[in-house]
């Protein structure tokens, strides 16, 4: 097999494999168009200051093939450290969502922080729901997570 038949044969794979691990990683991660997480909001800051801090591009980190923006380089080293403790659970898709079954996006001012975890709503609306038998909520979703987490939220019917 000639060098340039070898070449366009791994172009191909190439090609072809990518995306497949693009819808992938989206299907398992809330990310915008572009892969970042938490519509650009720092992870971190969830945690401390305890509130929504918009990150910026400038100061980025990627943990399982999705981007995450930070406000600080400080916050960026936290992440980097130990980047499980504050990623957004499931997927960062909106937590009461997937209690229900469903994959719905967030808003990035809708959150709780329960026994470490970062917890995304859909709005401050479905917020209150969550919040309303929080223990419960979060042992359904735990357990349904599993079940869906690879699927895509079209498939879930949005």
């Amino acid at each position: 097999m000639s060098v340039l038949r070898t070449s366009r044969v791994w172009v191909l794979c190439l090609v072809l494999y990518l995306p497949v691990v693009s819808v992938q990683a989206d299907d398992e991660a809330n990310v915008t168009p572009e892969g970042v997480a938490i519509h650009g909001f720092d992870p971190v800051a969830y945690f401390d200051p305890g509130a929504p801090v918009r990150g910026n591009d400038s100061h980025a980190a990627r943990h399982f093939g999705v981007t995450y923006w930070f406000s600080s380089p400080g916050n960026l080293a936290k992440f980097t450290q130990n980047p499980e403790k504050y990623t957004p659970s499931y997927g960062g898709w909106c937590s009461y969502g997937v209690r229900v079954g469903k994959k719905f996006d967030v808003d990035p001012n809708a959150f709780k922080v329960v026994n470490g975890r970062l917890f995304l709503q859909l709005d401050l609306g479905t917020q209150k729901l969550w919040k309303q038998d929080l223990a419960k909520n979060i042992e359904i979703a735990d357990r349904l997570w599993p079940k869906i987490h690879s699927a895509s939220a079209k498939a879930l019917g949005e």
